[in-house]
């Protein structure tokens, strides 16, 4: 079936299916008013009509107030990535030692056509100054902020949790549903899936309701497009469709591919797709609106694991704001943040000492302006893609995420998964795991029903196979190892001989070398596209078309890595509110009366990318 569906989908149509008049009616064009697009992160949440020239951008967390109980601690979801739990002692030597490491590399980097050197300024230079730095009080911005905290409110978000204080935020059980790319199940207060779910439903009922201003009564008469990962959870995608269309009550909805967005966004038929987000950076390949299998992976670190970085090295050369405490206040992580986006570039030529300012609201409300040097430590936290060592602080083990094969993801509810074909083959009508028979549509449905075998007196039921047990077993755990070890070396080949992760240009030339074919890798080398919330550092693109180009050259393959002139981080949900609006997209939409009589049957032959 997965060759028959990917024969269809590459050629650009979607497969053709059967519908009643009622349903011809269901997937007639959308206007795009009533099209909402939602685009979830690890750290913000992107959503909005499909007709908006730009997204709502919010951070994607709740705040719940706590019953103040005996023995009940508050559960704070961190902003950022947190420290590797080491003694501190033994990860500021590591650190430096890599840090020192990276700062050799710096020197030996042209600055201009002469051939000149980069001079660069010791920290305990950029120190002398620094510590010698005095905050000044500055009036507040203009106009007037929104009122600082509304404690009477049973949960915030947004920018009121940005706001929160180390001390206020003791009230309060802060949740991000989503960490490193997918759902934050854990075994902590609010980790479980359905708790997740839940804290998804608040936000997005409030960025509904209370930003974008669509009750939640009318949610019946508008659509939504929701942009998932390339490597995805089947069982997660479910709970989503039935987040969307049974509890917050769209009308219809369909699931996207972020980087198969994002080539509709950029307006490119095919490119190798890197997203780098605040918790995670994921490399796909697409070609005809198709994301290729074995070139999807998602490495975990992103932005958030830079601001720790660039903390590490500001405090080096004396960092002014010495309260800063990343763990605990929202308010000095968000601030991290922020100096990464005003600090931070990959420009070898800027070199020597840089002043800098940055503004920080008080608790007491009093705004303070503190003045700072920086030099080689603007350059040195971005360089962390490509030099994975500096990202040890955050994590010296970190998992890579592949795709799972079918066979690898079960689910009790899909009558067409592999297992459940495996363990209901007939007798005497087809051989146990075997799922390359055509479906049979049923009529006025486009919904597939399960092959016509040929049934006798002795065999009229579906049964497990027990008689060829032993001759199915011998086969299929050799298969199944097999298929384990194969997943397993797609993940080990984005670790180095020492275990380390690749850095960014590694892993994204590992990717596009899985390829099959070498016109297809020259077309994706070709066409690198950089996209993501943390791809917008000035100097990133030339910067790593240099490094790959570097290990490309004896192939004579061209590299090209680019960025399109928007924000970096809506080109996804902008391609997927294009999509929405597309007349070739109307097959794809799935009704709430579809997801309710057939779940995720309906799921699997609607999706436009393979199940």
């Amino acid at each position: 079936m997965q060759r028959s569906r990917a024969s269809s989908t590459s050629s650009g149509r979607q497969p053709a299916t059967a519908t009643t008049p009622a349903q011809q009616r269901q997937v007639q064009p959308l206007e795009a008013p009533k099209i909402i697009v939602i685009h979830p992160g690890s750290q913000h949440l992107r959503i909005g009509r499909a007709a908006d020239l730009n997204p709502l951008t919010l951070l994607h967390a709740v705040a719940y107030r706590r019953r103040q109980k005996e023995g009940d601690w508050p559960h704070h979801d961190p902003l950022l990535p947190p420290l590797d739990n080491i003694n501190p002692a033994r990860l500021q030597m590591e650190f430096e030692e890599q840090r020192l490491a990276v700062s050799r590399i710096l020197q030996h980097c042209v600055v201009d056509e002469k051939n000149r050197l980069r001079v660069a300024t010791p920290p305990q230079q950029l120190a002398h100054f620094n510590r010698s730095s005095m905050a000044e009080k500055v009036p507040p911005p203009q106009p007037e902020e929104q009122p600082w905290l509304d404690r009477e409110a049973l949960a915030l978000f947004d920018d009121q949790i940005l706001r929160l204080s180390a001390f206020e935020a003791r009230d309060y059980d802060i949740h991000f549903p989503i960490q490193r790319g997918e759902l934050n199940v854990h075994k902590e207060k609010g980790g479980s899936l359905q708790a997740n779910l839940q804290h998804m439903e608040r936000i997005w009922a409030y960025a509904l309701e209370t930003r974008l201003k669509i009750p939640l009564r009318d949610l019946g008469t508008h659509c939504a497009v929701l942009v998932v990962n390339d490597v995805y959870v089947r069982r997660h995608l479910r709970e989503f469709m039935t987040l969307l269309l049974q509890r917050l009550g769209f009308r219809c909805c369909f699931l996207v591919q972020d980087s198969v967005a994002s080539t509709y966004g950029a307006g490119i038929g095919y490119g190798c797709v890197v997203d780098i987000g605040a918790q995670k950076t994921s490399i796909a390949c697409i070609e005809d609106g198709i994301s290729q299998m074995d070139a999807r992976v998602r490495l975990n670190y992103g932005g958030g694991d830079l601001n720790q970085v660039l903390l590490m090295l500001l405090r080096k050369c004396g960092f002014p704001y010495r309260e800063c405490n990343v763990q605990d206040s929202y308010v000095d992580a968000h601030l991290l943040d922020e100096l990464k986006e005003k600090f931070c570039h990959l420009n070898a030529s800027v070199c020597g000492a840089q002043e800098k300012h940055f503004n920080l609201r008080k608790q007491n409300g009093q705004w303070l302006r503190y003045t700072l040097q920086v030099g080689d430590e603007a350059i040195m936290a971005p360089l962390a893609l490509f030099h994975t060592e500096l990202l040890n602080i955050t994590g010296r083990t970190r998992a890579v995420c592949t795709q799972q094969a079918p066979q690898e993801q079960y689910d009790c509810e899909d009558c067409f998964d592999a297992e459940y074909l495996k363990e209901t083959g007939r007798k005497n009508g087809v051989r146990a795991g075997d799922t390359s028979l055509p479906l049979a549509l049923a009529p006025n449905s486009s919904v597939p029903r399960p092959p016509q075998l040929p049934v006798t007196a002795d065999d009229e039921e579906l049964i497990v196979v027990d008689q060829e047990e032993g001759n199915c077993n011998s086969q299929s755990q050799p298969q199944q190892q097999q298929q384990q070890s194969s997943a397993g070396q797609n993940r080990d080949c984005y670790h180095n001989n020492l275990g380390q992760v690749l850095p960014l240009d590694q892993a994204i030339i590992q990717a596009i070398n899985r390829l099959p074919n070498f016109e297809t890798k020259r077309k994706m080398f070709n066409s690198i596209l950089l996209v993501g919330s943390s791809a917008k550092l000035p100097g990133l693109p030339a910067w790593l078309e240099h490094r790959i180009s570097q290990q490309m050259l004896p192939s004579g393959i061209e590299v090209n890595v680019f960025i399109k002139g928007m924000d970096a981080g809506m080109v996804a949900w902008k391609g997927a509110a294009i999509m929405s609006v597309l007349e070739s997209a109307r097959e794809l939409w799935i009704s709430q009366h579809d997801w309710q009589k057939y779940g995720l049957r309906i799921l699997r032959e609607r999706s436009p990318f393979l199940w």
